[in-house]
C-alpha cells in the first residue's frame, strides 16, 4: 500500500509540475464554455451537418466561437489537417472564408467534399429527378457483386444487401458527378441503420434487436430510409441555394496531414483548427468498416492494410508513415514511458505507439507553424488517455511540443471529463482531473 501511495505522489508531482506551465481553465469556471460543443451532438439537426453523423466530429458552434475570437473573415484561409466530417470546412464555407482540408480516410474525404460544394440550381433539379428515379430500382436488373468483407453476409439481411448494392450500382451510373456524390453520401449514411451492427468503441458491435428495431434489416425499411435521407439533403440544398459562393469551396486532399507542407505555402494561413485521432488505440478503419467496404473505398484487405499504414500512429496497426522510426525526444514523454515500462500492459506495443503518435503530432505542428502567418492561431481539440493506470496528458504534452516549436500557448480550456473503465478509474483516481477532453489555443 505504501508503495502505491508513493507512486501516486510521484505521478501527482509530475502532472502538477507539467500543468503549472499553462493557463488551464476547467468546466466549473465561467470562461470554460465549450464543454457541450466539442462533440457532434448539437449539430444532429442542423442543415448539411445532419447528412451524416460523423462519430468523431465537433460542432459548428465551436468553430463559430473560434472564428469570432480570432476575427476570421473574408480573405483569410483556414486549414484543418484532420478534416474528418468537415465541420471546420463547412463553417468556413458558410462564412465565405476559404479553407483547406486533409483527410486520409477516403470515405470521410468524400463526406467533407460533398458537404462543402457549390450546387447550382440545375444540380438541385437533377437531384430531385434522381430521387424519383431511384425508387424504381429493381435488384434483379443488376449484376450484384458483394464486397469481399469476410462477414458481409452477417452485416445485412440478404434481401436488404441485394437492394443496397443495386442502389449503389444505379447511383454510380449517374453522369452528374455532384449529384452522384450526393446520392452516394445519402446511401452511405443509411448503411449502419439498415445493418445488423452499430459503431461502438473501437469497432462494430452486433445490435440487440427488440420490437422497436426489429425491421432494421428489412429491404422496405432501406427504401424508406434512403428516400427520407435524400429528401432531407434536397431540402437543405434548397435552403442554401444562392447563398454560397463557388470561389469559397474548400480544397480537400485525400492525403495524410503529414503531407500538408507539400500543398500549402509558408505564411499563407490565418488559422488552423483540428481534432487529431486520440492516442487511445482506436483504429478508425474498423469503426468505418461498413462504409469503406460497401462504398468500394477498399476492395480487398491489402487496401485496408495500406490505409492503416498511412494513418496517424494513434493505433497499433499504424506504422512509421514516412516519419522517422526513432520517435520524439521529449523529456516529459520519456518519463511517462518509463513509468509505463514498469506496468503489465495489455499490449507491449503501446509505448512505441505513443512515441510515434507524438512524433507525428510534432510534425503536423511544425508544418502548421511554418504555414501560419505571423500572429496566426492554432486550436486543437484533443482527449487524454490512460494505460496501466498511467494518465497520458496529451493536452499538456502537445503544449510542450508547441513550446519547443515556438508557439505561444494562450490557454487550455478543459471541455469535459472523460469516463474510463472501472479498473482504470480505480488506478487513476488521484489524477482524475487529467482524464479530460481539452481545447488548446496557440499563436505564432
Amino acid at each position: 500500500m505504501k508503495k502505491e501511495r508513493g507512486m501516486d505522489s510521484v505521478k501527482n508531482y509530475f502532472y502538477e509540475s507539467l500543468g503549472s506551465r499553462y493557463n488551464v481553465t476547467y468546466p466549473e469556471i465561467d470562461n470554460a464554455t465549450y464543454y457541450n460543443i466539442v462533440n457532434f451532438a448539437p449539430d444532429l439537426d442542423r442543415p448539411i451537418q445532419r447528412w451524416y453523423r460523423y462519430k468523431e466530429g465537433y460542432s459548428l458552434e465551436l468553430n463559430d466561437k473560434i472564428f469570432q475570437e480570432f476575427s476570421v473573415g473574408k480573405g483569410d484561409i483556414i486549414c484543418d489537417p484532420f478534416c474528418g466530417g468537415g465541420s471546420t470546412l463547412l463553417c468556413s464555407f458558410l462564412k465565405d472564408v476559404k479553407s483547406v482540408g486533409f483527410e486520409v480516410n477516403p470515405f470521410a474525404a468524400l463526406l467533407a467534399k460533398t458537404k462543402t460544394r457549390f450546387y447550382s440550381e440545375q444540380d438541385i433539379r437533377e437531384l430531385e429527378k434522381q430521387i424519383k428515379l431511384i425508387s424504381k430500382v429493381i435488384p434483379k436488373e443488376y449484376q450484384i457483386k458483394k464486397p469481399k468483407l469476410s462477414f458481409i453476409d452477417k452485416v445485412f439481411a440478404p434481401e436488404a444487401l441485394e437492394l443496397l448494392l443495386a442502389y449503389r450500382d444505379y447511383i454510380l451510373s449517374i453522369d452528374n458527378e455532384k449529384v452522384k456524390d450526393l446520392m452516394f453520401l445519402g446511401w452511405l449514411s443509411i448503411l449502419e441503420d439498415v445493418s445488423n451492427y452499430r459503431k461502438a468503441g473501437n469497432g462494430l458491435k452486433r445490435k440487440t434487436r427488440g420490437k422497436q428495431n426489429s425491421l432494421l434489416g428489412d429491404k422496405e425499411n432501406a427504401r424508406y430510409l434512403l428516400y427520407d435521407k435524400l429528401k432531407v439533403m434536397l431540402k437543405d440544398l434548397q435552403h442554401y441555394s444562392g447563398k454560397l459562393k463557388k470561389e469559397c469551396e474548400p480544397d480537400i486532399y485525400n492525403k495524410s496531414s503529414l503531407e500538408m507542407s507539400k500543398h500549402l505555402a509558408p505564411g499563407s494561413l490565418k488559422g488552423v483548427i483540428f481534432s487529431p485521432p486520440y492516442a487511445n488505440c482506436f483504429d478508425y478503419t474498423e469503426i468505418y468498416k461498413i462504409e469503406l467496404w460497401m462504398g468500394g473505398f477498399v476492395k480487398d484487405y491489402s487496401d485496408l492494410k495500406e490505409l492503416r499504414k498511412t494513418s496517424l500512429r494513434s493505433h497499433l496497426s499504424a506504422t512509421a508513415n514516412g516519419s522517422s522510426a526513432g520517435g520524439i525526444d521529449l523529456a516529459e514523454l520519456n518519463e511517462l514511458l518509463g513509468m509505463l515500462s514498469k506496468k503489465d500492459l495489455w499490449d507491449k506495443r503501446i509505448p512505441a505507439m505513443l512515441n510515434g503518435y507524438f512524433e507525428d503530432i510534432s510534425k503536423v505542428l511544425s508544418d502548421t507553424y511554418n504555414c501560419l502567418k505571423p500572429g496566426g492561431f492554432c486550436c486543437i481539440v484533443v482527449s487524454n488517455s490512460a494505460y496501466g493506470g498511467i494518465v497520458i496528458p496529451t493536452d499538456l504534452l502537445i503544449s510542450r511540443i508547441a513550446d519547443n516549436i515556438g508557439f505561444e500557448n494562450l490557454r487550455i480550456d478543459v471541455a469535459r471529463y472523460i469516463i474510463t473503465s472501472s479498473q482504470q478509474y480505480k488506478q487513476t483516481q488521484f489524477q482524475k482531473k487529467y482524464l479530460r477532453e481539452s481545447i488548446l489555443y496557440l499563436r505564432k
